[in-house]
């Protein structure tokens, strides 16, 4: 049977997978070269070249591993509805970089009556923080402030590494996420782009938040309640 032409057409899909920089395509490209030497090596010779097809078949095996690999680091698969709702605060970050923050990640519930403190002004940065149900008290140089839900509390200190500049306090029942701010500095050194991406939406969120969250209209009167919420935190 005079399929030589099949040797042809594999390498071509070589030299394009090759010319490829999408690491998904060039998998997928190498596979269905391999395949067709596959096919070459068990119908023209005879009889067929069983190390050459065992041995491809080794490399596909390898290569639809990766692929797997490559797959799940493209998709929200395995995450949880409050995980996949996190997710979309880390527009930046794909889902594979994301996954290695997720695993840093502590998620916390204020629990203290009193409330429970998360950032001191002024004070060194130990932590990033993450808002993920409910409103906590912020005061900056005397001032208060609401802030809802999906905001980053301490994301200053974080990319800046200094001190905080504010003084947050989550009533009791508040739902948030902390990372530790040393692990998630040395994750974002071991990955740089990675590093990148987060450094970038942090300053997007703050960005947001100078926008519309410290607006006049967002200062706490003076009530009984937020005052002695604060002075909690003392």
């Amino acid at each position: 049977m005079d399929l030589w032409w099949l040797i042809y057409v594999g390498a071509a899909l070589l030299l394009v997978a090759y010319a490829v920089r999408d690491e998904l395509k060039l998998r997928l490209l190498i596979v269905i070269s391999t395949f067709i030497y596959i096919v070459y090596y068990f119908i023209v010779p005879s009889p067929p070249l069983w190390d050459a097809i065992i041995t491809s078949l080794l490399m596909v095996g390898v290569n639809f591993w990766v692929l797997g690999q490559i797959m799940f680091e493209r998709t929200t698969l395995r995450l949880s509805e409050d995980e996949k709702t996190l997710f979309d605060a880390f527009e930046t970050l794909s889902p594979g970089q994301f996954r290695r923050v997720l695993k840093l990640a502590q998620w916390r519930r204020a629990d203290d009556p009193d409330g429970t403190v998360l950032t001191r002004e002024d004070e060194p940065s130990t932590a990033l923080f993450y808002i993920f149900d409910g409103i906590i008290s912020v005061e900056k140089h005397g001032r208060q402030f609401r802030l809802p839900a999906d905001n980053f509390v301490g994301e200053v200190g974080y990319v800046l590494n200094r001190p905080t500049t504010t003084t947050s306090v989550a009533p009791q029942g508040v739902r948030y996420i902390e990372w530790d701010a040393s692990a998630l500095r040395s994750l974002s050194d071991k990955y740089p782009n990675l590093g990148n991406a987060l450094n970038a939406m942090l300053t997007r969120d703050l960005a947001k938040k100078l926008k519309t969250s410290y607006r006049p209209e967002d200062a706490m009167p003076a009530t009984p309640e937020s005052v002695e919420l604060l002075e909690a935190a003392e």
